[in-house]
């Protein structure tokens, strides 16, 4: 399989979100602290990633989301505040947050957004598809998959003319962890280990490699300021995908 000229790909999703950072660590502006110093990283590195923004992340710190764009990187939503999930939620609530989502995040960044990355580990039901659709969006990166398939594929929305991308459910992903939200994860989450972590995502690098597929990471930035080490992991498993070859996907990319 061609990814770009690439034979497989790594994809790294940045969720940007301020208010996780002030629920479990007390202090929303360690979010954009660790933004100043990750996109100062990225820029060293030569490496343009994806960002998943809340909308009132996106209102309250326009600049900061602004200045994502502005080094290259592209931008995508991750619902409006992030509670509740969309799941189960009436379909006038969900097409509502989408909207103003859609709506902060580009007033933000000064360009269209194409998709989003569904919060609540992806949790999602076709009312949420259906919402994304009808405010424009293109791609809905979440737990309703497209089966068998390695590549993302239109999926038709039930009762509709309409049509959204939903990722194959032919990949492997990972995300980093902290055991300061031990009521967020769908299971307890242990303290971040940095030669665990590495091991692990550094797997799914070569499993990528090694089948053409692709591999997906998801970092959380105020993670990157309270997990010991997880910066210097985080910047070696970069490192580690791009050396061996593979194509940084992106959601636009990917559409």
């Amino acid at each position: 399989m061609d990814w770009y000229g690439h034979s497989f790909a790594f994809k790294i999703r940045v969720d940007v979100e301020h208010v996780e950072s002030q629920r479990y660590i007390g202090d929303f502006r360690l979010e954009k602290v660790s933004m100043v110093n990750w996109l100062d990283i990225l820029d060293e590195m030569n490496v343009k990633l994806s960002f998943c923004v809340l909308g009132i992340t996106a209102e309250l710190y326009p600049d900061m989301v602004g200045d994502v764009v502005a080094r290259g990187h592209e931008v995508y939503g991750h619902g409006m505040y992030h509670e509740p999930g969309f799941q189960g939620r009436p379909f006038r609530e969900q097409r509502h947050e989408m909207l103003r989502m859609k709506q902060s995040l580009e007033a933000a960044i000064g360009k269209p957004i194409r998709g989003v990355g569904i919060p609540h580990h992806g949790l999602a039901d076709e009312n949420t598809l259906r919402a994304a659709a009808e405010v424009g969006l293109e791609y809905a990166e979440g737990r309703i998959r497209a089966k068998g398939s390695v590549l993302p594929q239109w999926r038709q929305i039930e009762g509709t003319d309409l049509k959204i991308l939903v990722p194959g459910d032919q990949g492997r992903g990972f995300t980093d962890e902290c055991d300061r939200r031990p009521y967020w994860a769908l299971k307890h989450e242990e303290a971040f280990n940095p030669p665990g972590a590495l091991k692990k995502w550094k797997s799914g690098i070569d499993w990528a490699k090694s089948t053409g597929g692709m591999a997906s990471l998801v970092i959380h930035p105020w993670m990157l300021m309270v997990n010991a080490g997880e910066l210097k992991v985080a910047k070696e498993i970069i490192r580690y995908a791009v050396d061996e070859g593979a194509w940084m996907a992106t959601v636009d990319g990917l559409i």
